[in-house]
């Protein structure tokens, strides 16, 4: 097993037939204005692709970037688990071959994400991870409908979480990483394995936001995303709830079994109104914003009674 820099931080890159993206992808994290040790980890999932293969050797010759290929493809979740576990830095970020960090100064002036991150973990060794929000390009532009604080109550009860928190790398190998089983909504599936592991040996599962957006997810249909697989959203709920069930027994307070647990999470899966309320929560204008961009407007079946 690698053993990790103190105080660094290693961005790992899965990558499938990502084709230029890629390049954005490796450029916006080496544009950063990193203070701590640092090194990129692209992890090829047996791409096949003229294009992207031209886009890794490209970007593999670039200063602080290692490469590791798999010989064939095993999905986004083990190219994950493989980069994780080949990192040599003592923290750990994922960052899709589709999408970027932030680049721009106004947002960089107080420093860059991941620094601020990593101090926040050094700090308080209560905080199980820290996350930023998320900015949509490409066929839109704009906050994602999650952009608002994650807790652990809100993660518990099937609120988003991005794939853009920054984390101790040991405890991402303690819980577990990723698991290949969980199809889609794997980020919420390896926050919810993060903060048991961490529940379980008595930790603080404290999470923190740095708000930014730092992150930029591309809208897009060029790559296929693990976003868009139809998958039953129960069925992967179940694996997570049955993996975790003490975790979720101890902090909803219940002594259900897994299946029953896991139906009631997705009734209690946050609406879009949900979200913006959340949101408006937060920043009140960054949710006027959202509600705008989006043409969102609140409709009843009883506004045809005249009720104010």
């Amino acid at each position: 097993m690698t053993v990790a820099e103190s105080g660094g931080v290693s961005f790992v890159v899965p990558c499938h037939n990502a084709g230029d993206y890629l390049i954005e992808a490796v450029e916006s994290v080496l544009e950063q204005p990193l203070r701590r040790p640092h090194e990129v980890v692209i992890v090829d999932d047996g791409s096949d692709d003229e294009s992207t293969l031209k886009a890794i050797d490209t970007c593999a010759e670039m200063s602080g970037v290692r490469l590791i290929r798999l010989a064939q493809r095993q999905g986004h979740h083990v190219a994950r688990n493989t980069g994780v576990a080949a990192a040599r830095m003592e923290y750990v970020m994922q960052v899709d071959a589709d999408d970027r960090l932030a680049t721009e100064p106004y947002l960089l002036r107080e420093g860059s994400y991941p620094d601020r991150a990593v101090e926040i973990l050094e700090a308080d060794a209560d905080t199980a991870f820290v996350h930023t929000m998320s900015w949509m390009i490409g066929a839109f532009e704009g906050y994602t409908i999650s952009s608002y604080p994650c807790r652990e109550d809100l993660v518990v009860r099937k609120h988003h979480v991005p794939t853009s928190i920054v984390c101790r790398r040991a405890d991402a190998l303690e819980c577990g990483l990723y698991d290949p089983k969980v199809l889609k909504w794997g980020d919420w599936a390896f926050a919810v394995n993060l903060l048991a592991s961490r529940h379980r040996r008595g930790a603080g599962n404290t999470i923190r936001c740095v708000a930014g957006p730092f992150h930029e997810y591309r809208v897009h249909s060029r790559v296929e995303r693990v976003s868009d697989a139809t998958v039953s959203e129960l069925d992967m709920t179940l694996l997570v709830v049955e993996k975790n069930l003490d975790f979720f027994r101890d902090r909803l307070d219940r002594s259900d079994g897994a299946a029953e647990i896991a139906r009631d999470l997705l009734g209690q899966k946050p609406t879009r109104l949900d979200d913006l309320l959340h949101m408006a929560n937060f920043d009140l204008h960054q949710a006027q914003i959202v509600a705008e961009q989006r043409e969102f407007s609140l409709s009843s079946p009883y506004e045809a009674l005249g009720i104010p």
